[in-house]
């Protein structure tokens, strides 16, 4: 009887010993992801070297994207739902709240945070080159 007793303590402190290595493997979790969608695309009239594109971001609650230039495009944000925070390199964050548009110049180091417990939807316009990619990832300021 107690062989059968010390059998089950060992298996059972193997078994509990494997699920908290399978705990302790697990990934961290990770923030949510900033998801965009392209509505349009079309060749800029007048200039066959550029492109207007549309888009629509949807950031999580506490989500962000990470500093970032759009290089050589003008961009026009306006919040649809949620309060966006917006940093530019060198100046104070911004928070834009839903019905708010902001004007981003070409090459600006910046990035988008929401900081807030309900999604943000953004639709952004950019007027760009088509042999740029639509953001290039830089270091923080």
């Amino acid at each position: 009887m107690k062989s059968i007793r010390n059998a089950l303590c060992v298996l059972a402190a193997i078994l509990a010993l494997s699920g908290a290595g399978l705990l302790l493997a697990r990934e961290p979790l990770e923030a949510p992801k900033v998801e965009s969608h392209d509505l349009y695309v079309k060749d800029f009239a007048g200039d066959p070297t550029k492109e207007v594109r549309a888009q629509l971001y949807t950031f999580p609650p506490h989500s962000s994207v990470p500093w970032h230039i759009h290089s050589d495009a003008h961009e026009m944000a306006y919040i649809i739902e949620g309060t966006l925070t917006f940093e530019r390199a060198g100046q104070p964050p911004k928070d834009i709240e839903a019905g708010q548009a902001e004007y981003l110049e070409p090459n600006v180091v910046h990035r988008g945070l929401n900081n807030g417990d309900v999604p943000v939807k953004l639709f952004a316009v950019r007027i760009k080159p088509k042999d740029k990619p639509v953001t290039t990832e830089v270091p923080a300021p």
